[in-house]
């Protein structure tokens, strides 16, 4: 079978090139008719000279097409991946620039809080007209959504219409690579059970190889981050946004614990591991990103404010250019998940993965219907939950939280209802360290601001 993707966002620097390369290394994908569509045609040229070039420097039959057209991009789709951002950077200064006026400082800013929320809110109607398409032209196609706030568009796809969609991110392997690097592993020896949201996966269960990675994980913590000197086995990445505390030129495992100090300490304290970079954790709680932190600073949380967006896109820019001059394909993976879940179901070769999928009760105590992160099996059957994940103690009770915000924040996107967006708000623990009148007027403010994307608030 020779797939057939769409790529609903293709003209993106970050993404179609991961995405292309990926496939042409992925042999039941290398021969794949991909259409990349997007709605700001200058954005297609370049991508589809990378697509020619790569395919021709890997020998492969990968046939790549462009398009402004919906339809004629989704005709015959059995995968549709969406990558968007609806107003890009001239709307999302504004999900940054207001909080920060009345104290809230996001050190991302398209998940949760109001950055978040306001994502959400003109981001869900394109989601959900995606879908609607796709029911009209590829009906039994897969919607694979790398697109943030990732939860809570794949929660108005799932509610909305019929279309089977997943959500992937690949910050659990971000875990999985930290803790093979602390405690010299593979990669693909670390197994974690995992029950929580997009950028807030809880890990409440973890294997490292034939062992406990839990008793391990405590051993560690129980020693000063000053004697924890051996090197590691890679330096970390520019993209990671790591501190260096140790001494002299080598990276240490005293450098992985100092760089997830947010997350090990919730572990220490709770007994559950939250999965993401503590960038994105922390804004998933009042307590960390505050003044007496230095708005994070002090656990070493990586504020990204609209230059360091700006900066990655010109960084994903720059990668495309070295790229197209390039005489030999990287032969690495990207880490993105989006081609070992398409080889799963292409080839029926199973994989386990991190997924964004309804709830049918893989986690314990949440009702049934939200988006939820867990490890999923994915083989030529579809994707299905893995494990049955019931996540206790301090974290369980803010995940239901969460849950119940970005709830929420669909219903107030899909109705264009005031009220709910501020009813979000409120119960968005990051929003929710402000006094209720700053709320208020932070809401009215960035309902106010976003205007030119929020048709359904017009009325």
């Amino acid at each position: 079978m020779t797939p057939r993707i769409a790529i609903i966002g293709g003209g993106s620097a970050h993404w179609t090139p991961r995405l292309l390369l990926d496939f042409i290394n992925t042999p039941s994908l290398a021969e794949s008719e991909v259409v990349l569509m997007d709605t700001a045609p200058q954005s297609l040229p370049p991508v589809q000279q990378l697509a020619d070039h790569i395919a021709s420097l890997g020998s492969v039959g990968l046939q790549t097409t462009t398009t402004t057209d919906l339809d004629a991009a989704l005709d015959g789709a059995q995968f549709v991946i969406t990558g968007f951002s609806v107003g890009g950077f001239e709307a999302m200064r504004h999900d940054l620039e207001i909080p920060e006026r009345y104290g809230l400082s996001q050190p991302v800013g398209d998940s949760v809080g109001p950055g978040g929320i306001a994502r959400a809110l003109r981001s869900v109607p394109v989601a959900v007209g995606i879908a609607r398409a796709m029911e009209r032209r590829c009906p039994d196609a897969l919607l694979v959504n790398v697109s943030n706030p990732l939860t809570a568009l794949c929660r108005a796809v799932t509610r909305e219409t019929a279309v089977s969609t997943v959500g992937l991110c690949n910050e659990l392997v971000g875990l999985t690579w930290a803790l093979s690097l602390l405690f010299d592993v593979g990669m693909h020896e670390v197994d974690p059970v995992v029950g929580g949201v997009n950028h807030f996966p809880l890990v409440t269960a973890l294997r490292i190889g034939e062992s406990d990675g839990f008793t391990m994980l405590r051993s560690v913590m129980d020693q000063p981050v000053a004697t924890l000197d051996d090197p590691i086995w890679m330096d970390p990445p520019d993209g990671s946004h790591w501190r260096k505390v140790s001494a002299g030129e080598k990276w240490t495992k005293g450098d992985v614990v100092a760089n997830n100090r947010l997350k090990l300490e919730l572990f220490r304290r709770f007994g559950v591991l939250p999965g993401a970079s503590d960038t994105h954790v922390a804004e998933f709680f009042p307590w960390f990103v505050t003044e007496a932190s230095g708005f994070g600073a002090d656990w070493c949380v990586h504020h990204y404010g609209i230059d360091g967006h700006r900066a990655d896109k010109e960084t994903d820019e720059a990668e495309l250019a070295e790229l197209m001059t390039s005489q030999e394909l990287p032969p690495w993976p990207s880490g993105e998940l989006v081609a070992p879940l398409l080889h799963a179901i292409v080839s029926g070769d199973e994989r386990h993965l991190p997924v964004n999928v309804p709830n049918t009760g893989q986690v314990i105590g949440l009702e049934h219907g939200p988006v939820l992160e867990c490890m999923g099996v994915a083989n030529a059957s579809g994707i299905t939950p893995r494990d049955r994940v019931e996540v206790g103690s301090l974290l369980g009770e803010c995940l239901r939280r969460v849950v119940h915000s970005q709830e929420l924040t669909v219903e107030a996107a899909l109705t264009g209802d005031r009220t709910l967006v501020l009813e979000a708000m409120l119960t968005d623990q990051l929003a929710g360290r402000l006094p209720y009148e700053h709320i208020v007027a932070l809401t009215d403010d960035l309902l106010t601001a976003t205007a030119p994307w929020l048709d359904q608030f017009a009325q």
